[in-house]
């Protein structure tokens, strides 16, 4: 029984981890990232947001105006739930939605004057959970890993703009202006 389990698993030929390196390496990723939301989301609770509602807050603060397919994108968060988070954030008052006069089927997202000061109390927690999630690795050490992880995201987005837009965090129609 065991020797057929081994074949089926994902093995480091040099032993080193328990998986093959690329497998460890989306394992312990996944990990990570679960880890770090779940604890970040515990700490919002005393903010009354979301972990969801969080990532609409701060993708809408660093766009300063955005449109729901952007945010849907920037977030990773499912639509229904994006809108139901969104929604949420509008009767709070941390969120505004607004037609530009240039074309009315549009609708864009901006952070009330509640909404930004949620968000600075908010990103003070955001911060210190990352420091503490990468205390003891060297900042060269992080510049590295996010270099790799962009890519990755070039290899797995097939959107060149996009790609960019999603590792420089900013609307694909900032993005492919700088190079």
């Amino acid at each position: 029984m065991s020797e057929s389990r081994n074949s089926l698993r994902s093995v480091d030929p040099e032993a080193e981890f328990g998986l093959d390196v690329p497998e460890y390496f989306f394992y312990l990723l996944f990990q990570a990232v679960r880890r770090r939301d779940a604890a970040f989301e515990r700490a919002l609770t005393g903010l009354d947001l979301t972990l969801a509602q969080w990532r609409a807050i701060s993708t809408i603060r660093r766009f300063e105006s955005c449109a729901m397919s952007e945010l849907s994108a920037f977030t990773a968060v499912d639509r229904t739930t994006l809108t139901r988070s969104v929604d949420q954030l509008v009767r709070r008052d941390l969120v505004a939605r607004h037609t530009p006069d240039s074309d009315r089927r549009q609708v864009r997202l901006s952070l009330t004057d509640d909404g930004q000061r949620l968000y600075g109390q908010a990103v003070d927690q955001l911060l210190g959970f990352n420091r503490q999630a990468l205390a003891g690795v060297p900042a060269e050490r992080q510049r590295d890993i996010s270099r790799g992880l962009a890519a990755v995201i070039r290899n797995l987005e097939p959107d060149e703009a996009m790609a960019e837009a999603l590792i420089r965090f900013e609307p694909a129609r900032l993005a492919g202006r700088r190079t």
